[in-house]
């Protein structure tokens, strides 16, 4: 058993479990689990699971949710934890199946996410005759785990459970995954069931740290506040518009937060951009870079002549933890300062009036801001879409948004079901682009199958925009035909109604403006899921 240094959670002993009522340790398992708060499971079991399965069925604290694929099991995952706060589990079959999750978990990591994962493994006596699906699991799990853990006895079940449930369960406790054999799922056990309790201690804040950049802001020194993690939920945003008036003073959000909140008169705060040639200029234009809840800024990817770190590491101040204390942080920045209070920046509503019909990303961008509703969820992946809706997000009514975190495509529908079952009384919007929307479509048959309420848009352009703007960025011009084609999504065209309709979700077509206002606003009107493929030049 290996397990990363993380604070343990106080154990609840409960009391043996009588003769009569005693349970397997895939049972005790779920319901230590569901006892430490976890409600949800994105399943896609195998035949090493099916004791797993089958102690589900005695424990309905922890709801199962299939999944069409393992990639789907980890983005939904991820999108819970963002909009809820607590990990979901995952379940997953063996090597191959959880290889199949890793992508998403990647991103799950980069986001802090928290997710519990049980990957059932062959029987703990059969694993050394390495039978064709066995792998080295701990291998592909210590990549994307906070913890990995392995039981290969009723003993070091109980000892595996506790540990990882406490880890996964303390505050930013990361992921945590657990390798479970399937006799030691089916074995019986007569132990308490454990409760994974903790006290969220309030972050310190780095007084010494705020007075040096409280000093220098006062001085008139060029000072960047670039904020991070909690630094873009509400609370923070609300101190950092005592800061917005400052003549001396930027402020800037991460590029990929996890989750930050936008509209009905928050701050406008526009994301760092991390390509080398800009942000490293860009930096070392201030005197001072206060880091609110975000990293050292790093380019995204490298480029000959420009640093892997961006700035000048002698001017960057880390104020508080990354993730913890950001609006304890920005208030005692803002009384140092002796700074007022602000009220919410008064802000016109973004409206889709006045637009011709022709359907463009910021023409589509505009109708989503214009009738998304109050204390809505954007899943935004694809830029086609997101970038040209962030730009306006200021202006639309109060809302959430996740991006993608860990570059690794293919979260974006999955998070966007899982915020549902996150928040079923909150509307979800998929900003999706529809490269990306191929690696994990098989996510539209769960929504499908749950109901859930979110509305996936495909910015339907067919073609990798990303990677042709990368391409002339980095000046290749391309000659060839076969080579061209790696690029572009055509010969065929993708059938996105086609492929919605086999998966049991609605889906519309709009190729004007007027078509995409229709179909969305009867998307926010009505309860469950749809597809809205846009047709884009």
């Amino acid at each position: 058993m290996s397990a990363s240094a993380r604070p343990s959670a106080r154990p609840s002993e409960g009391r043996a479990l009588p003769a009569a009522t005693r349970q397997t340790g895939a049972q005790w398992l779920l319901r230590s689990a569901a006892a430490s708060g976890i409600e949800v499971c994105f399943a896609n079991p195998g035949t090493t699971e099916l004791p797993f399965v089958g102690a589900m069925d005695a424990v309905p604290q922890v709801r199962p949710i299939l999944c069409a694929f393992e990639g789907v099991c980890s983005g939904a995952a991820d999108g819970y934890y963002r909009i809820r706060g607590v990990p979901a589990m995952t379940l997953t079959h063996l090597g191959p199946g959880f290889a199949n999750a890793i992508a998403n978990l990647h991103n799950a990591r980069r986001a802090g996410s928290a997710v519990y994962n049980v990957i059932g493994e062959h029987m703990s006596w059969h694993v050394e005759a390495d039978p064709p699906l066995a792998s080295d699991i701990e291998s592909l799990a210590k990549p994307v785990s906070a913890g990995v853990y392995r039981a290969d006895s009723p003993a070091s079940l109980v000892a595996s459970v506790r540990q990882s449930l406490a880890n996964a369960l303390a505050p930013h406790g990361g992921i945590h995954s657990l390798i479970l054999p399937m006799d030691l799922q089916a074995a019986a056990m007569d132990e308490p069931v454990f409760t994974a309790t903790w006290t969220d201690a309030p972050a310190a804040v780095e007084a010494a740290a705020i007075e040096r950049v409280a000093a220098a802001v006062a001085a008139g020194r060029r000072t960047l506040l670039l904020l991070g993690g909690d630094a873009l939920h509400e609370a923070a945003l609300l101190e950092a518009l005592r800061l917005r008036d400052l003549a001396n003073v930027e402020i800037v959000g991460e590029t990929f937060p996890a989750r930050s909140e936008h509209g009905g008169g928050l701050p406008a705060i526009r994301r760092f951009n991390p390509a080398a040639e800009q942000a490293h200029a860009y930096l070392l234009g201030f005197e001072v870079v206060a880091l609110i809840g975000a990293k050292r800024p790093v380019a995204f990817f490298g480029v000959e002549g420009y640093p892997s770190y961006l700035g000048d590491p002698a001017r960057m101040i880390a104020l508080c933890q990354e993730g913890r204390g950001a609006a304890a942080t920005l208030a005692a920045l803002a009384d140092d300062l002796k700074l007022a209070r602000q009220g919410l920046e008064p802000r016109e509503r973004v409206t889709d009036q006045g637009l011709d019909e022709t359907l463009t990303p910021e023409t589509a961008a505009r109708v989503v801001a214009a009738w998304l509703p109050e204390n809505a969820i954007i899943s935004a992946e694809g830029k086609t879409l997101a970038f040209p809706f962030n730009a306006i997000s200021a202006h639309a009514p109060r809302h959430a948004s996740m991006v993608l975190t860990g570059g690794a495509i293919g979260q974006g529908i999955p998070a966007a079901f899982g915020a549902a079952i996150a928040a079923p009384d909150r509307k979800v919007v998929g900003l999706q682009s529809d490269g990306s929307a191929l690696y994990t479509v098989q996510a539209l048959w769960s929504m499908a199958r749950e109901n859930a309420d979110a509305t996936i848009l495909i910015a339907s352009n067919r073609r990798y925009n990303i990677l042709i703007d990368e391409m002339r960025r980095n000046g290749y011009e391309l000659a060839s035909p076969p080579v061209r084609d790696l690029l572009q999504l055509s010969r065929p065209d993708l059938d996105w109604l086609g492929m919605a309709a086999g998966f049991g979700v609605h889906a519309e077509r709009a190729s004007t403006v007027s078509e995409l206002r229709r179909s969305f606003k009867r998307a926010m009107a009505e309860r469950g899921p749809r597809l809205i493929e846009v047709m884009l030049p």
